[in-house]
């Protein structure tokens, strides 16, 4: 098993609803205990209403972290962020002390670095249903209102050796911004760029973030 003992994983999908099969299958041959967080679908407005979203979701991820903590007072608890998950876990890990200590570390899968950014500018459908989804000119030039919450803002503070960001060199959200972006932050953060698609399922991906977790808690386990 490694060093894996002690180890909770807390998994936050994307808007996608991207099932994580193959971490949850991982988990279960280390003997680590999975927890999903299960949230629903934006609502109200799209910018307005952003932040407020994200806060209500990072208290469903803080309630998962601390019920583990509860009743397991010794676990070593690791936060995997899927896409739109992934933006939302880097906001939860930069809010107040009681929120920054529920991770030992975290993994960033598949995430677009500046969702304002791909929001303002992306081809992809996404990007262009959000702009659809926002009254006209005026609006789509408040886009950049939502910039604090991009994983770059929210990182900007995180210790670099405890986040590894994951980049599919196939997922069709990375545009030639999103590279750029990634480019600078590998400045910065453990990256790896890797030949997957949107999901970043595949047995090479899966592996890697594992490796990272198990070295972070070998570590935190020797410190």
């Amino acid at each position: 098993m490694g060093g894996f003992e002690s180890i909770h994983v807390v998994l936050v999908p994307g808007a996608d609803a991207l099932a994580f099969e193959a971490d949850i299958a991982a988990a279960a041959e280390r003997g680590v205990l999975a927890h999903v967080v299960e949230y629903d679908p934006p609502k109200g407005h799209p910018i307005d209403d952003c932040e407020a979203y994200y806060q209500a979701v990072s208290m469903q991820i803080h309630a998962v972290a601390a019920d583990i903590r509860a009743q397991a007072p010794d676990a070593r608890v690791f936060g995997f962020g899927r896409n739109l998950g992934g933006s939302i876990l880097a906001y939860h890990a930069a809010r107040p002390d009681e929120f920054r200590e529920d991770f030992q570390g975290l993994v960033m899968i598949g995430v677009i670095p500046e969702l304002s950014t791909f929001r303002i500018h992306g081809d992809h459908s996404s990007a262009q249903r959000f702009r659809d989804s926002l009254s006209g000119p005026t609006e789509i030039a408040r886009i950049g209102d939502i910039a604090p919450l991009d994983m770059t803002a929210s990182l900007a503070t995180h210790p670099v050796d405890r986040c590894l960001i994951q980049i599919g060199e196939q997922d069709d959200y990375m545009d030639d911004r999103a590279v750029a972006i990634f480019r600078k932050l590998e400045s910065r953060f453990p990256s790896e760029w890797l030949d997957d698609v949107h999901a970043m399922a595949a047995p090479d991906t899966v592996a890697r973030r594992w490796a990272f977790i198990e070295a972070l808690a070998e570590g935190g386990r020797q410190s």
